[in-house]
């Protein structure tokens, strides 16, 4: 699993990553869902926050991804690279979970593992996270060009799934508002 947290969160002004959530980051939050799955977690951070991130994150693979700006994708890559290097292949099946899009239970990602094809959970018609990426999607978001998009490498099945949650966004501060309303639910 690659846990996406380089982004500069310009727009809300402070490190999604290090959102206080009930007393925790939300980056504690989400690797105490993903260690319930039972997987190994890279987590793909910025410059500023790499010491904080490895910090709160002891148990991850935490490396940095030194130009964030050109895109997702290249964080990804980053990800991708540090398994290939660790592991010796690059994996047949990996996740991608962006730090800011936390409206995902460990039962919904448990459902999406199963899946043998790239797949991303649906509610009310509309695609969400995290994202699978499977087979040969791994392999050509691993060697596309570091600024493109993620939609256009990876074709992804809908999985549609009954989660309310799903479509969370962190960006704003009304956002948080958002967020620590689901940090009340039994799945976050």
């Amino acid at each position: 699993m690659i846990l996406l947290a380089a982004g500069r969160s310009s727009r809300l002004g402070q490190p999604k990553a290090l959102v206080d959530v009930d007393g925790k980051p939300l980056i504690q939050r989400l690797m105490n869902r993903l260690h319930q799955l039972q997987a190994e977690v890279t987590v793909v951070t910025n410059t500023d926050l790499l010491a904080d991130i490895m910090l709160l994150c002891p148990s991850a693979h935490v490396i940095l991804n030194p130009d964030p700006e050109k895109g997702r994708t290249g964080s990804v890559q980053c990800g991708l690279a540090s398994i290939l290097e660790r592991n010796g292949r690059l994996p047949r099946k990996v996740l991608l979970v962006p730090v800011d899009r936390p409206g995902w239970s460990v039962e919904l990602v448990g459902h999406l593992l199963k899946s043998e094809t790239s797949a991303c959970p649906v509610w009310n018609n509309r695609g969400g996270h995290p994202l699978l990426m499977v087979g040969d999607d791994v392999k050509a978001v691993y060697l596309a060009e570091v600024d493109a998009p993620l939609s256009s490498l990876v074709q992804r099945n809908p999985t549609p799934v009954e989660f309310p949650w799903l479509h969370l966004n962190i960006d704003t501060e009304a956002d948080l508002i958002d967020l620590l309303t689901a940090s009340k639910e039994d799945w976050f």
